[in-house]
């Protein structure tokens, strides 16, 4: 897979100071002065959550590969985005994408593989979950470690827009309650 690349730029259909960015930014004002300047987008690689609002919060828009000529074709307004960041996989990737908050906030962990105990060191992620992006395949989530409890099914076609997208946890699985997943 190629790194992930994003051009933001101060005008539509791409014309106005731009600037590239192949890593996130959790505050365009203060790393690159274009806090609420991007009128159009081209992500060249990689899928990038691209946010209203610094530090990653707010309304979020979830870009593949393209050209995001005007606003509206992200969904979004002009001069609005202030943070972005890449996810660590792409489209179909069997992978679960876990967040700290609710609208793809806070902290993010990807899971490729089962995880029995999501306390380990290398996650620090137990009972933390708020959001989910299921890029591919289905995902049993658990409410204990070791796959045990109440378990939730995940999948990159369910959720409410039936994208693989869970902006929250309601309806699908346990807020700050997720101890272990694995693929099914």
């Amino acid at each position: 897979m190629a790194n992930p690349q994003i051009t933001l730029y101060r005008d539509t259909k791409s014309k106005g100071r731009s600037i590239v960015l192949t890593c996130g930014s959790s505050s365009l004002g203060n790393d690159y002065d274009f806090n609420d300047q991007t009128s159009s987008i081209e992500v060249t690689s990689g899928v990038w959550l691209v946010y209203d609002d610094s530090n990653y919060n707010g309304a979020v828009y979830i870009l593949p590969p393209g050209d995001y000529s005007s606003p509206g074709m992200w969904g979004g307004k002009g001069d609005a985005i202030s943070s972005v960041r890449p996810l660590p996989g792409s489209l179909n990737d069997n992978m679960a994408v876990l967040f700290k908050d609710s609208n793809y906030a806070g902290r993010m962990v990807a899971i490729t593989a089962p995880v029995p105990k999501l306390s380990a060191q290398e996650f620090e992620f137990n009972d933390q979950a708020s959001s989910a992006l299921i890029l591919g395949g289905t995902w049993q989530l658990y409410k204990n470690s070791d796959y045990d409890g109440t378990p939730w099914v995940l999948s990159a076609t369910g959720g409410p827009t039936r994208n693989g997208r869970y902006p929250s946890s309601d309806g699908f699985f346990g807020n700050d309650a997720v101890s272990s997943i694995k693929p099914e």
